[in-house]
């Protein structure tokens, strides 16, 4: 067989209610080239479980068993199991363009001095909009993820990065990656189109990261590991965050003062003093 230039890697775990959707995304990218791997986390649900006994009959897919690690592990395992030049991961309640690989192939194969291809992000479920992703590069990425994980790149940056570290379980996993590509000299180039769909779940492990103290770890544990990174950078660091924090104020001061955010508050304080 042919080997295929693209390899989609999907980690399950118990996501059978969107996991359908995810497939049908993947299996039907306009570009020819491409297999999907889907790594079975240890799912424990009769619907999930169902759906990738299904799958395993599918020409270009192939389902990987393992035993519960997270989602890290999981992209490791697949990207172990990879045919394709080029690595695509895909969370199992999200779901691709049919073009994303014919839009963002064509950037890596024309320029090999670029690693990543990345794209706008459409968000629906709990949250609606487009995310402009954006840029893989210091010093933005030192104070947020710019790059959503369902981004293309060539599966030597994967190599040399030493894949996902499964010590981030809870989040902050794909962040962790692309600050350790970037620490590598590896690029990025953003096609800018949405040619992904981010789920936004009211439930899950990006919910409950922010729960009291989670984040806050998190965010030293990645210090710690990039740490001459960030200490090479702190003023950009600083800046940036405080700058983020600065916009994040302007935000919320524009919604109370609109009319509608204005009368509730009148409401409320009425209702209060009685």
């Amino acid at each position: 067989m042919t080997a295929p230039a693209v390899s989609i890697v999907i980690p399950v775990f118990n996501a059978g209610r969107y996991l359908s959707e995810a497939l049908e995304g993947a299996v039907g990218q306009t570009h020819p080239g491409v297999e999907v791997i889907l790594v079975d986390d240890g799912s424990t649900d009769r619907t999930t479980r169902e759906i990738l006994d299904t799958a395993s009959q599918r020409a270009r897919v192939t389902v990987v068993r393992t035993e519960n690690g997270g989602p890290a592990r999981a992209r490791n395992v697949g990207v172990e199991h990879a045919r394709g030049e080029y690595v695509l991961p895909l969370d199992a309640d999200d779901r691709l363009a049919p073009t994303f690989v014919a839009r963002t192939l064509p950037v890596l194969e024309a320029d090999p001095g670029v690693g990543v291809v990345h794209t706008w992000v459409g968000l629906f479920g709990r949250h609606h909009g487009t995310w402009r992703t954006g840029p893989l590069a210091l010093p933005d990425l030192l104070t947020r993820c710019t790059v959503h994980v369902s981004s293309l790149f060539r599966r030597r940056l994967w190599s040399d990065v030493g894949g996902w570290d499964p010590q981030f379980v809870a989040t902050m996993e794909d962040w962790d990656f692309w600050l350790s590509a970037v620490e590598r000299g590896w690029t990025g180039r953003c096609v800018p189109e949405v040619l992904v769909h981010y789920r936004r779940l009211a439930s899950g492990r990006e919910v409950q990261a922010r729960a009291p103290g989670v984040k806050a770890g998190l965010v030293r544990q990645l210090v710690a590991k990039h740490r001459a990174l960030y200490e090479a950078h702190v003023g950009d660091a600083m800046a940036g965050m405080y700058e983020r924090l600065e916009m994040a104020g302007s935000t919320l001061e524009r919604i109370y003062h609109t009319p509608p955010m204005r009368l509730y508050v009148r409401l409320r304080d009425r209702l209060r003093s009685r």
